[in-house]
């Protein structure tokens, strides 16, 4: 492939007609300002001219993708009497009209792709008419369906919790709309735990609990097309909570398992002490002095029973002492 000339004077005429903004149809270049085309499909980028091409007549087109400043734009197209295509572009399009030498230097891309959005300038230079000369803007938008979405989970899904479920299109012209839809038979929510934003694929689940489990759909869509994604949510309880719950409740009940063990030791030890205590100590005195003998003296005589029934007691002499 042949090496581009380098870019001429046309680049300051272009700079002093960029100040005034994109050309109309009543100016030196004629242009269409927006063209839109679906990403495979074939378009024509139009630029028209009403000089009369003479010696030192180019033709210049460059490109400033999405979001890239017009001064950045770079080269795709160059005449000076031969067609120059830069490397990328080459076999992607042609000339409508080749040479560019009877009114028109309009290209053609064969099949659009959606990197080729963005900016394009047509840039028209005859030194022998300068009020013949200038740049035209097209601005090209390549329309693509949506691209398929990524779901997301942000959040922890516990009961109780509130959580995002998330879905974007990398890639969508005009931007899609989205729509999140769960199973068929899925138990219905209530509409004031659920904040749904179609611009931005949003949806805020609030108060989870275990209706909320479940499969998720979301569609991005568009006038193109549509493509979806799922995520799957289980509610449940979290775990390590769980496991700390059950020791804090494991914890409680060895305590209190102690502290009864404790207790009844302490209960039978006062018990103990009691009783030992009862049994070093003396009768009382009254008691022993109100007590019945057990046995009786030699000297104690038994009553005696008369007929009558009645106990008379037998005297006894009195003793004599020596």
């Amino acid at each position: 492939m042949k090496a581009l000339p380098a870019p001429c004077s046309s680049w300051i005429l272009w700079a002093v007609f960029s100040c005034f903004g994109s050309v109309s149809g009543g100016q030196p270049v004629t242009v269409e300002k927006l063209v839109f085309a679906r990403t495979g499909e074939p378009t024509e980028l139009t630029c028209d001219y009403r000089t009369q091409p003479g010696p030192g007549f180019t033709v210049e087109w460059r490109h400033a993708a999405m979001g890239t400043p017009a001064i950045e734009a770079r080269r795709v197209l160059y005449y000076n009497g031969k067609v120059y295509w830069v490397e990328s572009w080459e076999n992607r399009g042609v000339l409508v009209q080749n040479p560019p030498v009877q009114g028109s230097a309009s290209i053609r891309i064969f099949s659009v792709q959606p990197s080729d959005a963005g900016l394009y300038i047509c840039d028209i230079t005859n030194p022998n008419d300068w009020a013949g000369s200038g740049p035209g803007l097209v601005n090209f938008t390549v329309l693509m369906p949506p691209s398929t979405p990524t779901c997301s989970v942000n959040g922890e899904a516990y009961p109780g919790n509130d959580i995002t479920l998330m879905c974007l299109s990398s890639h969508a012209v005009p931007a899609p709309t989205y729509t999140w839809s769960r199973e068929k038979n899925a138990i219905q929510l209530p509409l004031q735990n659920m904040v749904e934003d179609q611009q931005t694929g949003s949806l805020i689940l609030r108060n989870l609990s275990a209706p909320f489990s479940g499969t998720y759909t979301c569609r991005a869509s568009n006038e193109l097309g549509g493509a979806i994604c799922t995520v799957v949510l289980s509610v449940s309880y979290n775990s390590s909570a769980m496991v700390a719950g059950i020791a804090v409740i494991v914890t409680f009940v060895i305590l209190l398992l102690l502290g009864a063990v404790m207790g009844y030791f302490l209960w039978y030890k006062k018990r103990n002490r009691k009783s030992t205590e009862e049994g070093h100590n003396p009768r009382d005195p009254r008691e022993s002095a109100s007590a019945t003998p057990l046995t009786r003296s030699p000297g104690d005589r038994p009553p005696h029973h008369s007929g009558d029934g009645e106990d008379h007691l037998i005297p006894t002499k009195p003793s004599i002492l020596v």
